[in-house]
């Protein structure tokens, strides 16, 4: 049996930190807030109703580490490194007007993707039907709704392994 090496883990992270990774979130089905919530999908190809995406803010390679100053919600917790590693710490922040007034219910990692044509040069949030082909969904994330403010910059941030 063929075991997926670390320095091809490695590799696959550089080739995935070399391109587009975009966050977007999805307004998802009303009904969840009711009648719970569907479980994640393994074969999703996109949200249920996407709102909108945001590229990358900062991308870096890091370690796990019990004093890391990364923590994720499950606890985890990771250190940068200065050398490629087989996990990538992905942050987006979102303006304040991205999606405000939207309830939010799922969020989706998207790698690659492209845009519509003609829309202005430097333009890193994109309304769904900005997004001409999405990408690869990469990780789903369903969750309890939440009202996106205009008065709040939203941060997002993942460890995507490899």
């Amino acid at each position: 049996m063929a075991v997926l090496q670390e320095a091809g883990r490695i590799a696959l992270a550089r080739a995935v930190a070399a391109q587009p990774i975009y966050l977007a979130w999805g307004r998802g089905r009303p009904e969840w807030d009711a009648q719970g919530i569907e479980p994640e999908p393994t074969n999703a190809g996109g949200l249920v109703d996407e709102i909108g995406r945001r590229m990358h803010t900062s991308i870096g390679y890091v370690l796990p580490a019990q004093d890391g100053e990364i923590e994720l919600p499950d606890r985890s917790r990771y250190t940068t490194s200065a050398t490629p590693t087989k996990w990538l710490h992905v942050r987006w922040t979102f303006d304040f007007t991205d999606a405000a007034g939207e309830t939010v219910r799922e969020l989706g990692v998207f790698l690659g993707g492209t845009q519509v044509p003609g829309l202005p040069a430097g333009q890193r949030y994109f309304t769904a039907a900005q997004v001409a082909t999405p990408g690869d969904l990469y990780t789903l994330e369903r969750h309890e709704p939440f009202k996106r403010a205009g008065g709040t910059r939203q941060a997002q941030e993942f460890v995507l392994p490899f």
